[in-house]
């Protein structure tokens, strides 16, 4: 069974209070309003080339890493050392690979919730990694009508209900901007995200909370958005062996 350290791109930062000033939302703003002005900024930002430094793991030891994504579901994340790569992951939304250099081989499997979920301390879809490191919460399709709830200091709670479970947006500012998403299925959190420091309509901050406990900061120093991406950036470097990703045993 080979080792692995849990990845730094795992969902999530433990409880970590909103940051910054938070500015009441205007007055008369609706739950279609805040939530149409979250999907035109997702229709707006199609892909992204950054440069991240991410805190994770037991160790919450800093880590830089150059990340790459494009809708609908595509990812690479290089985790960057000293004295270069030390560990790449990515996926086309099918297939995930997980390449460790230093031992010249692959690890592959399917781009499930599950597998992603191993890595990532949080089982979440391709698609649903994409927005997050697009600086949004996962897409959420309502089944039935957004509820809307005040909370203090001018904030609004957008509760969007979806398949067993919802997803609930607390937006702040004005312009309006989510600061904190949480979803829940079958009543239980599934994850918990909170977004600070918007800098023209992209949080530079983020701190993420999976189920399991797993946790990361995000911190931007570089963001490039809507580039042009070759397809290839995404598919699995050649590697002399290929394991199956159940071959790795995750450090937590």
């Amino acid at each position: 069974m080979h080792r692995i350290g849990t990845l730094i791109l795992a969902l999530a930062v433990a409880g970590c209070g909103l940051r910054g000033p938070r500015l009441a939302v205007a007055p008369g703003t609706t739950a279609e309003g805040l939530f149409a002005g979250l999907e035109a900024r997702r229709a707006a930002v199609r892909s992204l080339r950054a440069r991240v430094q991410m805190r994770s793991g037991l160790a919450q030891v800093w880590a830089r890493e150059a990340v790459v994504v494009e809708r609908p579901s595509a990812v690479r994340v290089d985790v960057l050392s000293p004295f270069g790569l030390a560990l790449a992951l990515g996926t086309d939304g099918e297939t995930l690979w997980v390449f460790p250099p230093q031992e010249r081989l692959r690890y592959e499997g399917s781009a499930t919730p599950e597998n992603l979920a191993r890595f990532l301390g949080a089982a979440v879809s391709s698609a649903d990694l994409v927005n997050v490191l697009l600086g949004m919460p996962p897409q959420r399709i309502p089944s039935a009508p957004l509820r809307s709830e005040a909370l203090a200091d001018g904030m609004v709670r957008v509760v969007v209900p979806f398949p067993n479970g919802e997803q609930r947006l607390e937006f702040a500012g004005r312009p309006a901007y989510v600061r904190r998403a949480e979803e829940t299925r079958a009543g239980a959190l599934v994850m918990r995200i909170d977004f600070d420091d918007y800098r023209d309509g992209f949080p530079w901050r983020m701190d993420v909370r999976g189920a399991s406990g797993a946790a990361a900061s995000l911190r931007y120093v570089t963001i490039e958005p809507n580039v042009a991406v070759d397809p290839a950036v995404f598919r699995p470097p050649p590697a002399a062996r290929v394991l199956p990703l159940e071959t790795i045993e995750v450090r937590r």
